[in-house]
């Protein structure tokens, strides 16, 4: 599991086209250094983009992954000749950097517990202004917890230099260990949504769920829940003036990321697997009408975010990408296989690709002639069903049933190379109050039943709409029932119950979604983003 501090800046240096907020602090403390004297005289500094100044904040987890940060050196003039310039950690500065920063008493970060991957030389050359930017990478392998430094410089042996020496600030901390262990059994693997621009992704730690007998008499079990957790919104952007596909994390996201040690640490220390879902951002260019070259360097754009940012992989949900606008591409039937296939190729085996079933951009992913001979399926970890919206009934897309329309008005063939269980047949919206019986049969689907009973349900996986925390709205006494509902119709263990006999049924435990424990008090509107 990657633990990778910093801003998305770096990346953007490396990858041209990465976009985020453009009021993000850490993005405008960007430009130009600043003379020290007049503007003949000529100074330099060691600089990182994690920091306005020379010291870089990193967290680290005890025992797990490592931190990456970045570095440069920038002059306040273009350089009238070549410079090479020697990086080194400069050990006698610890007491004096201990005793101007008393609040914590630091030591010397072990040699064994950092590397430099690009090197640790900086080229300077003639008419330039600042360097290429390279990497330093904090192991938490062999660190305890506790607090440390390392001081690097450019500057000569036996010289203190403030500007040109960086010192990077390591506290380790312990795993996060919750009250409640994360749901990894048989009867339902959960596949959650959490839309950024509204809450915290930490909302998904308050989703508990016990599967009891009817009468209560036993718990069969009682944990949080969650295994995938897709984080939204991120969208696909197009650049006129240099025709380039932009991965667009917006200022949410770029919150988020950027606060990982709070926001997702937490859940992955769970055993949570942590993705962003990448969607369409309205101007025209989308999945299905990509060029080869768009599509290689936005698969980069994502590589770099889940790198840098310690994500654990991407799910890819083609809608709203405004296709047909005037001026753009039509669409095609290769070009998002193309996309899946370099998303995995940048990815590697070990992280998650995922895509979501929607509409007419996956409807030929079942033919390898209309796909380029590309099986979408062995590029994918798991793909489901797009379908839940909130002012419609349950669907059920079960590609593999006799009856391609069975009890859904969508259709969709077996994706080419994914096996069965792989595919999510639910993806369960999260319905309002009903005020007529016709919107209480919406999130009834009692079909399901039939449909597990006779053998068609290929896994355990049951995907959700964004999740929600609980609030006085028309959701209020809805939302986690049709959770609930739709648990029980899933597992054959509950059918008992449902008949009024013996069994299991589902309950949500509310008592955490609403309590604020540092105010000790109940609440409406816990997790809402608190940025």
């Amino acid at each position: 599991m990657f633990r990778i501090i910093g801003t998305m800046f770096f990346a953007a240096t490396v990858l041209a086209g990465f976009t985020a907020c453009e009021t993000d602090t850490v993005e405008q403390t960007g430009g130009k250094l600043p003379n020290k004297e007049t503007i003949t005289t000529v100074s330099g500094m060691l600089k990182s983009n994690a920091s306005i100044g020379n010291e870089v904040d990193i967290l680290l987890t005890q025992g797990i992954g490592f931190a990456s940060s970045d570095f440069y050196f920038e002059q306040t003039q273009p350089t009238t000749s070549s410079i090479t310039l020697a990086l080194r950690v400069d050990e006698s500065l610890i007491d004096s950097y201990n005793s101007l920063n008393n609040d914590v008493e630091r030591i010397l970060l072990p040699e064994n517990c950092y590397e430099f991957p690009d090197g640790q030389t900086l080229e300077l050359t003639n008419g330039e202004q600042r360097t290429d930017i390279k990497r330093i990478r904090i192991l938490a392998e062999n660190l305890q917890t506790g607090e440390y430094v390392l001081p690097i410089t450019v500057a000569n042996e036996g010289i203190t230099n403030d500007s040109q020496t960086l010192f990077y600030k390591v506290t380790v901390r312990e795993p996060y260990n919750g009250p409640y262990a994360l749901y990894e059994g048989d009867d339902q693997f959960f596949v959650f949504y959490i839309n950024t621009d509204v809450y915290q992704p930490l909302l998904v730690q308050d989703y508990i769920i016990s599967k009891i007998t009817y009468r209560g008499q036993t718990t069969a079990w009682y944990n949080t829940v969650g295994n995938i957790i897709n984080l939204r919104t991120v969208t696909l952007k197009y650049d006129k003036s240099t025709g380039q596909a932009l991965l667009d994390l917006g200022p949410n996201m770029t919150y988020v990321l950027s606060h990982a040690s709070k926001y997702i640490w937490p859940l992955q220390e769970e055993g949570r697997k942590v993705c962003i879902s990448l969607e369409g951002g309205g101007t025209g260019l989308g999945f299905c009408n990509m060029t080869d070259i768009q599509i290689s360097n936005f698969a980069a754009q994502a590589k770099a975010v889940v790198e840098t940012y310690g994500l654990d992989g991407i799910n890819l949900w083609d809608r709203n990408a405004g296709y047909g606008k005037e001026g753009m591409p039509g669409t095609n039937t290769t070009s998002y296989p193309k996309l899946v296939k370099a998303m995995r190729e940048a990815l590697g085996p070990d992280k998650l690709l995922t895509l979501t079933v929607y509409e007419e951009s996956t409807t030929t992913f079942w033919d390898t002639e209309a796909t380029g001979g590309i099986a979408v399926g062995e590029y994918l970890d798991y793909a489901w069903s797009g379908y839940n919206d909130h002012t419609d009934y349950v669907q059920l897309l079960d590609p593999w049933h006799p009856d391609e329309s069975y009890v859904s008005e969508y259709t969709q063939k077996p994706i080419a190379g994914l096996d069965p269980s792989k595919f999510g047949c639910v993806n369960f919206p999260f319905y309002p109050t009903a005020k007529t019986p016709e919107e209480v049969a919406m999130y009834d689907p009692a079909f399901l039943m039939d449909w597990v009973n006779a053998g068609y349900k290929p896994n355990n996986i049951v995907v959700f709409a964004d999740l929600r925390t609980r609030l006085q709205d028309e959701y209020e006494t809805a939302w986690d029932q049709n959770m609930c509902f739709c648990c029980q119709y899933l597992d054959p263990e509950s059918y008992n119950y449902i008949g009024l006999s013996r069994g299991y049924r589902y309950m949500f435990d509310q008592s955490y979604l609403n309590y604020f424990p540092e105010e000790g008090r109940s609440g409406y509107g816990k997790w809402l983003k608190d940025w």
